[in-house]
Parts: C-alpha cells; sequence; structure tokens
C-alpha cells in the first residue's frame, strides 16, 4: 500500500465567443492525492511495477464574461481512480530511485457556478467539468 500527496498548478482555459459575446473558462488543480497498491517483478536491485488505487484532487473553476462584467466560481475536491507503471532502483541501503507514469481519471461531474452577473447574484447550475490528468514522477525513497 502506498499514499501519495503533492501540491500541484494545473491550469487549463478556454475562450469562445457566442453570439459575439467572448467569455473565457478555467479550471485549476491545486493538489492531487492517491492511495494505491503496487504490485510488480523484481531482480537485483531492480523493481517493475504496476500501481492502481483511488485519487482524488483539489480543484477551483471560473468563468468571466467582461462584456457583462460577469464573474462566476466553484470548488471541489474530486474523487477518482489512478493506474500507473513505474520502476525502482535500490541503489544503496534503505534508499531507492523511482520513475513512474500516472494515468487519473476524475469522471464528469456537474457543477453549480455562483457569482455575479451585472452586480446581481447569481446561479449557474448543469456545468459539466470532465477531468483526466497523466503524471510523470521522479522520486527518491527511504525505506525505515
Amino acid at each position: 500500500m502506498e499514499a501519495d500527496g503533492s501540491a500541484a498548478n494545473i491550469e487549463g482555459d478556454i475562450t469562445q465567443t457566442v453570439l459575439g459575446i467572448t467569455g473565457t473558462a478555467r479550471a485549476q488543480t491545486d493538489w492531487i492525492a492517491s492511495a494505491t497498491g503496487r504490485f510488480g517483478w523484481s531482480w537485483d536491485r531492480w523493481l517493475i511495477y504496476a500501481k492502481g488505487g483511488a485519487a482524488w484532487a483539489g480543484d477551483k473553476y471560473s468563468a468571466f464574461i467582461p462584456v457583462f462584467n460577469e464573474h462566476l466560481e466553484a470548488s471541489e475536491t474530486r474523487t477518482g481512480w489512478t493506474v500507473g507503471a513505474g520502476v525502482e532502483w535500490a541503489f544503496w541501503n534503505n534508499w531507492s530511485a523511482k520513475a513512474e507514469y500516472n494515468y487519473y481519471d476524475f469522471g464528469t461531474d456537474t457543477l453549480t457556478l455562483t457569482g455575479s452577473f451585472a452586480g446581481t447574484p447569481i446561479e449557474v447550475p448543469g456545468v459539466d467539468v470532465r477531468q483526466r490528468i497523466s503524471v510523470v514522477k521522479l522520486g527518491v525513497n527511504y525505506r525505515f
């Protein structure tokens, strides 16, 4: 069993114009965590492994339409799953180094954005957000 957490600064923006009105939507992931099991094949000081388990992400969303001075926001902790694979090398006593790839899938979630439209509080329900993240990790481990 392995648990890990990472700070992140993953951002994605999209700007669209509909009926002559331009707006920008943004998604930002601030952290990712997982709890996984690993299984693999070892020889000498090397381990090749696959892993899988549960995953969580801390996300923030926003939308801005300048012509109406409209700004909307939402945030959530998403739950999903992860799979990955890697290689680990025991280079000295209790020390090892690893390189791995992880794929995170948080599915599609429906959000309600809240904010203001021309100074009046509003809610925009039914915003679907699909999230998938690929990560390459390099690490050094110490085993107690």
